[in-house]
């Protein structure tokens, strides 16, 4: 399996699937195993998200019984029985305990009856390609049993327990992959690391996406497909926004689920524990034990999702009130994760943002299919939304079907509940590691036993690179059954990329504690002559790896102790103070000069920083959001902004309706939501060396009068003391008694292009400007587009005249004068090259046209 994003887009596909996640991939499968062309992408790593983030299970869903979803019980239990068969190697029983608490009838016979429902439902549970893989039916057992097989569920209120079954996969990540490998084997084409940026239509119909490169060079190009499936998991509602240009009004409820690794708690069965909030299982996994999962209401971005401290000392404290045996600390988890469970919301048509009651333990996991033919009169274009792994396989086939009757094409059977998945060809999975032990003798049978388990039928074309270089045999870990050749076949057959792909989703080396630096070491220098990593390269992807291990966040602030006239710099310690007693502690460090809040940034993001605190004016903001990029791709894709702003505008606080007091921002800053807001990108001529530069703006960008206007406020040092709107109009006003229009060459995408006599023209990101004036009233900081608002050239009467309208907004009325336009790309230059037409940009003055204006989708993680 390679990456080849030349053959990837050399031909126009039936089908293209966004994302890769087990959703997804499942999709990409079913229909190429039916025979049409699919291509798959996905934004970073493949089941690098929810897919990787599950509690490894293959399960029937016993507690969705409790809302009497008899289908989907059904469906699941059946689903359960299908990966046994196609991936004997990956799926095996797995016993729970239930223990039983009180001397309470009721809730036994609850409980027995329910079981016996699902035993009944699972009918045809050990029709099955591998006898070795039945299981029985449920069994109730007295106090002394359960405690024979659990010591560590003994309370004084033990009165038993029940037995029952489900399947445990032995790496989700490469179950998921060898789908995708099947899909490949099969025909499809499938990259990671390509981002779909928008959606390509002709009239009324989707045909393909404009994809991005996100490895390294950046290049964009189209793809073009007769049917486009949004697979993006908890990031599908809002994809669908992106798609409609507006709200969708089918939404998700993210519900976020923790799991932490420890020493083994339990005799090898997976026990259940109940808590107030929910249940959660502690469950055997190579030698550890690995408990979740937890399941609360995520109402933030998905992209800045990070598990917490908190949220691990607080599941830790339901750990042990629950399992009180367990008794853990801090110290004893080796590894956590987190991920987002993407939930229909049954209620989103109901209530209107009643975001606060929503449920995410009792919510239904049922997926939907959205055709957006039928529902927004839309063709070429289907959505997946909700489920869960067990049934991904399930909602696949659905949505093939659906295709397939949208193609057109002859009903072709599906196949993706009997052809096994990559590797799956074993037979009888304990025969063939009998096999595998006496083949490769010579290796330690742990090594054997992961490598038959990793990899199936195809662990030979793993060993074969090793034949060819023995030094590939050797193990990375003492304590680990990895060999190097792993990594290598990972590079090359595997599109790994960077040492999280091999560490975390691919050898699963990395989810069994904190590797050693000599581990590290040892895997970067495999990596590197297969991609050419530079040093970089690797030092960034370590620190990655790393962050991994530390919780968000790592705080740091940026404070510009002279914005406000050096008011900033003597609130700072009563702020900060605010900060710490929220947050813990943090790191601050003070700008001293221009474009140092930028190298701070970047210096904070090298270091493994995820939230950056921007305390000062709309400038020094904007040298931060610069900070959060280099060589134009984000630093750490995942580090977030927050704002306390001072200065002597604040108009990027107004657009998010932030307090203007200091210390009532603080509560956004520790309390807020992360959302994914767009930026834009800015290339222009540069004043300083007459070159052309590029730089990075959160807000507003304009020239011709406002370019003019900010030099001269800039030079009004006396002014800003009054105030940033007293200092923007007294330099307005000395501008307009110089100032006569001009005449610029403005186009925006391909459906505008004139030359304008203008007064000013502002391409916003955000809604104010000049201290507080609206110039944008409609403008959204993440829909994907910039509104560009274009003052015509005026009279100076006319112009004060209007004036006052500007800060209510009510200027768009004036269309004399006035109107708007909306774009994704502007470029603007002057009509005549010798004409002088200055910049503002986020009220700094950097430089003048030509210049072009790129939107940034979801560029930056903004917490307020």
């Amino acid at each position: 399996m390679q990456r080849d994003l030349a053959a990837l887009a050399a031909k126009h596909y039936d089908v293209l699937v966004i994302g890769g996640g087990v959703a997804g991939i499942s999709i990409a499968r079913d229909a190429a195993l039916r025979g049409l062309s699919v291509a798959l992408v996905d934004k970073g790593d493949f089941t690098a998200a929810t897919t990787s983030a599950s509690s490894k299970l293959i399960h029937g869903g016993l507690r969705y019984l409790q809302n009497l979803e008899l289908g989907l019980v059904r469906e699941s239990l059946r689903e359960r029985r299908v990966w046994s068969n196609i991936a004997p190697h990956m799926v095996y029983p797995l016993t729970f305990l239930m223990p039983l608490y009180g001397k309470g009838i009721r809730k036994k016979l609850t409980l027995a009856l329910g079981l016996t429902a699902y035993d009944l439902l699972a009918y045809d549970r050990n029709r099955l390609d591998d006898p070795e893989k039945s299981i029985p039916a449920h069994r109730t057992l007295n106090r002394a049993e359960a405690i024979a097989l659990e010591p560590g569920v003994e309370t004084p209120q033990l009165s038993g327990g029940i037995i029952f079954y489900d399947y445990q996969m032995h790496s989700p990540e490469r179950l998921a992959l060898a789908c995708l490998q099947n899909a490949v084997e099969a025909g499809a084409q499938a990259a990671n690391y390509v981002e779909a940026r928008e959606f390509l239509r002709e009239e009324n119909q989707v045909v393909g996406a404009r994809l991005r490169n996100n490895w390294r060079n950046g290049m964009d190009f189209n793809l073009q497909a007769r049917i486009t499936v949004n697979a993006t998991g908890p990031w599908s509602d809002l994809l669908m926004d992106n798609l409609l240009g507006k709200r969708s009004a089918k939404r998700l409820i993210r519900s976020k689920g923790i799991h932490i690794l420890t020493k083994p708690l339990t005799q090898g069965h997976a026990v259940a524990a109940q808590t107030a909030k929910g249940h959660f299982f502690i469950l055997p996994w190579h030698g550890y034990s690995l408990i979740g999962t937890t399941d609360t209401v995520y109402r933030g971005d998905p992209d800045g999702f990070r598990v917490t401290e908190k949220d691990i000392t607080d599941f830790i404290k339901d750990i042990n009130e629950a399992y009180p045996s367990a008794q853990l600390k801090r110290s004893d988890v080796l590894f956590f994760y987190g991920g987002l469970r993407p939930i229909v919301d049954q209620t989103a048509n109901v209530t209107d943002d009643g975001e606060s009651d929503k449920d995410s333990y009792s919510a239904s996991r049922a997926a939907e299919i959205v055709d957006h033919e039928t529902e927004n009169g839309l063709a070429g274009i289907i959505t997946a939304i909700g489920g869960k792994w067990t049934t991904s396989r399930a909602l696949a086939e659905q949505v093939v079907d659906l295709i397939s009757v949208k193609l057109g094409a002859p009903p072709t059977p599906c196949r993706s509940d009997s052809v096994p998945v990559f590797g799956g060809d074993t037979g009888i999975f304990a025969e063939f590691l009998d096999r595998a032990r006496e083949r490769y003798s010579s290796l330690e049978p742990d090594i054997v036993e992961h490598l038959a388990a990793n990899y199936g039928s195809h662990m030979n074309d793993v060993l074969r690179l090793a034949e060819e270089n023995p030094a590939l045999y050797r193990r990375l870990d003492s304590s680990l059954p990895n060999i190097a050749v792993e990594v290598v076949h990972a590079v090359r057959h595997e599109m790994a990329l960077t040492l999280e792909d091999v560490l975390f989703r691919r050898t699963g080396m990395g989810a069994c504690g904190q590797p050693v630096p000599a581990v590290l070491d040892q895997v970067a220098e495999l990596m590197t002559p297969e991609l050419e990593l530079s040093e970089e390269e690797q030092r960034v992807q370590r620190e990655r790896v790393l962050m991994r291990y530390r919780p968000s966040s790592r705080v740091r602030a940026i404070v510009n102790p002279r914005s406000s006239g050096g008011h900033t710099a003597e609130r700072w310690p009563e702020l900060s103070k605010r900060v710490t007693e929220a947050l813990g502690s943090f790191d601050t460090v003070f700008t001293d000069g221009p474009m140092a809040a930028l190298r701070l940034t970047a210096s904070a993001l090298k270091d493994g920083v995820d939230h950056i605190i921007a305390v000062g004016g709309d400038g020094t903001i904007n040298e931060v959001v610069n900070g959060f990029f280099d060589k134009g791709r984000p630093i750490n894709p995942q580090a977030a902004l927050s704002m306390i702003t001072s200065g002597t505008g604040a108009d990027f606080r107004r657009t998010f309706e932030l307090p203007v007091e200091m210390s009532e921002q603080v509560r956004h800053v520790v309390e807020g939501e992360t959302h994914a807001i767009d930026v834009g990108l800015l290339t222009y001529r540069d004043d300083a060396t007459g070159g052309m530069r590029q730089r990075y703006f959160d807000n507003v960008a304009s020239f011709g009068l406002s370019g003019v206007a900010d030099k001269a406020v800039n030079q009004l040092t006396f002014a800003k003391n009054f105030g940033g709107k007293f200092a923007f109009q007294w330099g307005t006003l000395k501008a307009l008694l110089s100032y006569n229009g001009q005449r610029v060459r403005l186009r925006v995408d391909d459906h505008f292009d004139e030359v304008l006599d203008i007064n000013t023209v502002a391409v916003c990101n955000g809604c104010y400007f000049g201290g507080g004036m609206k110039i944008a009233p409609e403008a959204k900081t993440d829909d994907g587009l910039f509104d560009i608002i274009v003052v015509r050239r005026a009279s100076l009467l006319q112009f004060l005249k209007g004036f006052p309208a500007l800060y209510k907004g009510r200027h768009l009325e004036n269309t004399r004068y006035v109107f708007m336009l909306r774009g994704r790309k502007i470029t603007a230059e002057p009509a005549d090259p010798a004409d002088e037409v200055l910049l503002d940009v986020d009220g700094e003055a950097p430089g003048r046209l030509p210049a072009t204006f790129e939107i940034v989708p979801r560029g930056l993680l903004l917490r307020y």
